[in-house]
């Protein structure tokens, strides 16, 4: 790793949040791409538990939320990957590797791409994907294209927005532009022929999730030449909450055997 950086990155580089007061915290850094309508904080917990087990989360907060209300999303993932290679650039000079959680995951690949196409940069050492359905099986529900009203009874019964969230009108409106966004990005992503990454692909998915199945998921195998696993944890499609810190314990093993 190169030397420490500090946490003033994150006030200077807003696509970023590190561990507060921990510099460069381990021998592998993993970038952590949020679910739709998600920042930087859904990794709250991973930026905590990093440091002990190894491993320097970069959680990645994308224009359209948190402190970045006011930036328009991206709705498109090859858009957003190419503007990412260059935000992380800095940060891929030792051991890494990309997780995304559910639309997240669409993202990663996306930018696994886009680093693969790049001369001279550092290739991650695999993809994991949380709770994404593979991308060859994706369907977009009626809900994210419906009204406001459809769409926040979606996230109401798919359960990842804090009740206290939805309670609030104004807080709603100002995260469904992003929530929207993300969700047609998902839904759009198609890849092109014969385009398949080189490095391995680890898959969770929840073995409560209704959405991304086991069975949904098994599809991520075709995106790699590279070896491809899937294991269920604990919870649903949000299962960060119940399992994070075990499935971010195995991601750490897993990276810190190939450093």
């Amino acid at each position: 790793m190169a030397a420490a950086r500090t946490e003033t990155d994150g006030a200077r580089n807003p696509w970023l949040r590190r561990p507060a007061g921990q510099g460069a915290a381990g021998r592998v850094r993993l970038v952590c791409l949020p679910y739709a309508g998600g920042g930087a904080g859904v990794y709250r917990d991973w930026l905590r538990a990093g440091p002990e087990l190894g491993v320097e989360v970069l959680a990645v907060r994308p224009p359209g939320r948190e402190q970045r209300f006011g930036e328009p999303p991206f709705d498109d993932a090859r858009s957003l990957a190419e503007r990412l290679a260059v935000v992380l650039e800095p940060y891929l000079d030792g051991p890494y590797a990309l997780y995304g959680h559910s639309v997240g995951s669409v993202v990663g690949l996306a930018l696994a791409h886009e680093l693969a196409r790049s001369p001279g940069t550092r290739q991650p050492l695999g993809l994991f994907v949380g709770a994404g359905v593979a991308p060859g099986a994706l369907r977009p529900e009626p809900e994210w294209s419906g009204s406001d009203a459809e769409l926040t009874e979606w996230l109401r019964r798919t359960g990842g927005t804090p009740s206290g969230v939805l309670a609030r009108p104004g807080l709603v409106a100002r995260v469904l532009p992003a929530l929207r966004a993300d969700l047609a990005m998902a839904a759009g992503y198609r890849g092109r022929p014969g385009e398949r990454l080189a490095v391995p692909i680890q898959g969770f998915a929840g073995a409560a999730d209704p959405m991304a199945t086991a069975a949904a998921m098994t599809g991520w195998g075709a995106e790699t030449t590279g070896r491809f696993q899937l294991s269920q944890v604990p919870g649903g499609h949000f299962f960060l909450a119940e399992s994070g810190r075990q499935v971010l314990a195995r991601i750490a093993e897993q990276l810190l055997a190939e450093v």
